[in-house]
């Protein structure tokens, strides 16, 4: 039978939505079970292979909006038609994501709840021992992983839009390549300056007598907890919400915008925004793992949350709700960048003197750290996509990531590291895209842009566009000369 694209529009909405919703529940440890197999089963109508050339006829006769908006449409549902066929492999590893346990001292715990006890772990080898015991567990689904793997491959191959790199190139829009280049002048441009920090704050606070620093030292330097409770979700967040009301803009109270900070055994120890609908149904989730790595994540999901929140229901779909999502990164590490401005922290916080000297140090560290290590993940992402044996690139994994940021990483996490879709490379468009917009907010508005309402009435503006604009276009729109790294080179500098 013909299909319609309004239906199909339609449809795909519905799907969205239902997909975006189920993922919130079993990240937010509200449900056990994954069910994504029985989501797709529902929605089977998008999975008809009927579908995708029905789009593209249309798209060969579209110009204009209308051209980007089927564009859109069909590299989202040719997304979801790949995650359709990983829906039964995702089902039974997440099901066993969140019934597997960790057990130290004859202590058991979720395995999503590792992350809280090593950030919790003052002692060295305590959160050690936890990382050891989490990889251990990890280890026991790798088998599982790996096919994950090899499927999405023959998901995408499926597809004929050639080889896996170059057909997840044309459905994003997006040249990872060039990312990928971008991110080995970041990588090459912040080293100096790294290497000088991290042997700086990982040597006044990290004992490396039981070995290198590792991934379990950062995430502990990460909560910072010996500054106290300041920087925890539930007294920050109403300084947040009193920035935000300076700034001309507040979060909706029409119940458009929910949060969730609640403590849930099974709850995920990554924050997250769910977008169910953009705009009027928005759930900024924040997974409490306790101090300033808390205020980052919620700092970061409300970039999120305000750029769905904010989008206008005037444009289509898909102009709203799908499209680049390196524009949505930007606003996530734009509100994020707070955490470095030293006179909000302290108006925030109440911290000061040299204690607020050595936390602005440790954190620009920390950005640094989160940069390097996104860029060396793409880069990772490109030789694994490159392989043909990807099962046999732990090692390379472990290499280029514990080169990168310094701390150790092993190679049973290679998997469990990556992002399928080349989301990294999103990431790192996110990155410098946003040092672009603060560029232009501090010129224009000043350094306390976020006390400014003018400021916040241009933010707006941008916001209201939702994703109808890439980050190529958007960073031209703000005046700069395409989407480079030399705005985020220079933005680094001040960090430290």
């Amino acid at each position: 039978m013909p299909f319609r694209v309004e239906e199909i529009r339609d449809r795909a909405q519905r799907l969205r939505s239902d997909v975006v919703r189920a993922h919130y529940r079993l990240r937010s440890g509200r449900e056990e079970r994954s069910s994504l197999a029985e989501l797709y089963r529902e929605h089977r109508l998008l999975l008809n292979p009927g579908v995708l050339p029905a789009i593209q006829r249309e798209l060969s006769e579209a110009y204009g909006d209308e051209r980007g908006r089927l564009k859109a449409l069909f590299s989202w549902v040719a997304g979801q038609q790949i995650e359709a066929a990983l829906a039964p492999l995702e089902d039974e590893l997440r099901s066993w994501e969140t019934g597997a346990t960790v057990t130290l001292a004859e202590r058991e715990i979720p395995l999503r709840r590792v992350p809280d006890w090593i950030v919790r772990a003052d002692d060295r080898g305590e959160r050690l021992a936890w990382e050891r015991a989490r990889h251990r567990r990890i280890e026991e689904a790798a088998a599982l992983r790996l096919d994950v793997a090899h499927r999405e491959r023959e998901a995408v191959a499926r597809l004929g839009l050639g080889d896996y790199i170059e057909a997840r190139e044309r459905l994003a829009g997006l040249d990872f390549r060039h990312t990928g280049r971008a991110a080995s002048a970041i990588l090459q441009g912040t080293e100096s300056l790294y290497r000088k920090a991290f042997a700086e704050e990982t040597g006044r606070r990290i004992d490396t007598g039981a070995g290198p620093a590792s991934p379990s030292d950062a995430l502990w330097l990460m909560g910072m907890r010996w500054l106290g409770r300041p920087f925890e979700v539930q007294p920050l967040y109403p300084q947040v919400r009193r920035t935000l009301e300076a700034t001309g803009l507040p979060l909706a109270r029409d119940g458009s915008v929910t949060t969730d900070f609640d403590r849930r055994p099974l709850k995920d120890e990554r924050s997250f925004t769910a977008a169910i609908e953009v705009p009027g149904d928005i759930v900024l989730v924040v997974c409490p793992l306790g101090g300033w790595i808390d205020a980052r994540a919620l700092l970061h999901e409300l970039g999120h949350t305000l750029h769905h929140a904010f989008s206008s229901p005037a444009f289509a779909w898909e102009e709203r709700a799908l499209g680049d999502d390196s524009v949505g990164e930007c606003f996530a590490l734009l509100f994020e960048e707070l955490t470095l401005d030293l006179g909000w922290i302290e108006s925030a916080t109440g911290l000061s003197g040299d204690a607020l000297e050595e936390y602005g140090s440790l954190a620009g560290f920390l950005r640094l750290y989160r940069l390097r290590r996104e860029a060396a993940r793409l880069l990772w992402e490109l030789e694994l996509a490159s392989s043909d044996r990807p099962g046999e690139l732990a090692d390379r994994y472990a290499e280029i990531l514990s080169d990168a940021t310094g701390f150790a990483h092993q190679p049973v996490t290679y998997l469990t590291d990556h992002l399928r879709g080349f989301r990294s490379a999103r990431r790192l468009r996110g990155w410098m895209l946003s040092a672009i917009m603060l560029d232009r907010l501090q010129k224009r508005f000043g350094g306390e842009w976020f006390r400014n309402p003018a400021a916040g009435q241009f933010v707006l503006e941008v916001l209201s566009a939702g994703q109808r604009d890439d980050a190529v276009q958007l960073a031209t729109q703000l005046g700069a000369d395409g989407l480079t790294v030399d705005p985020l080179l220079a933005r680094v500098e001040r960090w430290r």
